[in-house]
């Protein structure tokens, strides 16, 4: 029996060690976050409003939690027609494959983008220049902007990777290319756009800069309006850190939030499943 190089049980060993180190940290996160939030994490912290002085020393964070939502379905009604609109049409309109590689490589450079920028165009852009002010509908839009390179990129990786043969027989039977596409390659590629759009999800609920420079306020009460700022999570968080009101309640407030994009990704698997074996 050959007897391993030493090469080769290195590179083993730096594989497990790096395995053993990826797996380790997010439980790591999670636990610290366990440990530390969870003696706040009430019924009442997640329904009640901030109080105290300053707000947020006393309370829950009902607004905030509302507010991110909000944000986040704004943004959608804005990232999915045009990320899936986009995918398709890279996959199935463009007219030449350089035009394809060059603005697959300009949303690429999006998806890179940091997400402060995104902020200061949706601060110059719809706060000032467009007048919408510090407002829900201009946070989400920035959202939207954040979400919208990477539902694009996997539409079309999902549209590019139906078999051809799916796209022959439904040709073949006199089809025209709007069947193809409603009956045939959308529903072959729903499962790759729902794990994308999970993805893209999961990046802009955690993105503090853009909605701190075009939606975010420190503390609100009232509902929901789309002219109106929000309280979000990420800036919740943030303000409770930076300001030192309440170190408890920062790490109550993270573990929701890691909590809640843990139970979104659950239930976007289970759906994912269910979807593929139907």
């Amino acid at each position: 029996m050959t007897r391993p190089r030493p090469l080769d049980v290195l590179f083993r060993g730096l594989i497990w060690a790096a395995g053993i180190v990826g797996m380790a940290l997010p439980v790591w996160i999670v636990g610290f976050l366990l440990v530390r939030g969870a003696g706040r994490l009430t019924w009442s912290f997640l329904v009640d409003h901030p109080r105290g002085y300053p707000p947020g020393t006393e309370g829950g964070i009902l607004p905030a939690i509302l507010g991110s939502a909000a944000l986040i379905l704004v943004g959608l009604v804005i990232a999915i027609p045009l990320g899936v609109g986009g995918g398709l049409y890279l996959a199935e309109f463009c007219p030449s494959k350089r035009l394809q590689s060059y603005a697959r490589a300009a949303v690429e450079a999006l998806a890179g983008v940091p997400s402060i920028l995104y902020g200061l165009f949706g601060f110059a852009c719809f706060v000032v220049f467009l007048r919408m002010g510090i407002s829900l509908l201009a946070g989400g839009l920035v959202l939207g902007l954040v979400m919208l390179p990477i539902l694009l990129i996997t539409s079309q990786e999902a549209f590019a990777a139906v078999a051809a043969q799916y796209r022959e027989a439904t040709l073949s039977l006199g089809t025209d290319r709007s069947a193809w596409i409603f009956w045939v390659l959308l529903p072959k590629a729903r499962v790759r756009i729902l794990a994308g759009l999970v993805l893209a999800v999961g990046h802009a609920v955690g993105s503090a800069a853009p909605v701190l420079f075009t939606a975010s306020v420190y503390f609100r009460r009232g509902g929901l309006h789309l002219d109106q700022p929000v309280m979000t999570l990420p800036t919740h968080l943030y303000f409770l850190v930076s300001e030192a009101i309440s170190f408890d309640h920062a790490f109550a407030t993270a573990l929701v939030l890691v909590l809640g994009l843990a139970i979104f990704n659950g239930a976007a698997m289970a759906l994912r499943h269910q979807m593929r074996d139907s």
